[in-house]
């Protein structure tokens, strides 16, 4: 998990989390109140743009909401097929003084 909002006005809250494997990686969105919320698992490849120049325009609302603009360099390191799962949880834990929550999901 590498974002919790607070709530507040819509897109809050927010949830984003990565599952890391390569450039077939996922990442799971969860967007509004907990009762009503929307979301999914969306392919990595799809979080980034074409060019792997950067993030998806499609996702910057989430990205701006959640402050995660710190994760896009290591989605695309990630895209392109390098493990920075260890660089991620270290990225959290600088920004947050804890690491972030793990989960597990079927595939």
């Amino acid at each position: 998990m590498v974002a919790r909002t607070a709530s507040g006005n819509y897109p809050h809250p927010i949830e984003v989390a990565v599952f890391p494997s390569g450039a077939d990686s996922i990442v799971a969105f969860s967007v509004g109140p907990h009762a009503a919320n929307g979301g999914g698992q969306v392919p990595l490849a799809n979080v980034v743009d074409g060019e792997g120049a950067g993030l998806n325009p499609a996702f910057a609302v989430e990205f701006e909401a959640a402050d995660l603009h710190w994760l896009v360099p290591l989605l695309l390191r990630l895209a392109a097929g390098e493990d920075v799962s260890d660089e991620i949880r270290a990225a959290y834990r600088e920004r947050h003084g804890k690491p972030p929550e793990t989960m597990a999901i079927g595939r």
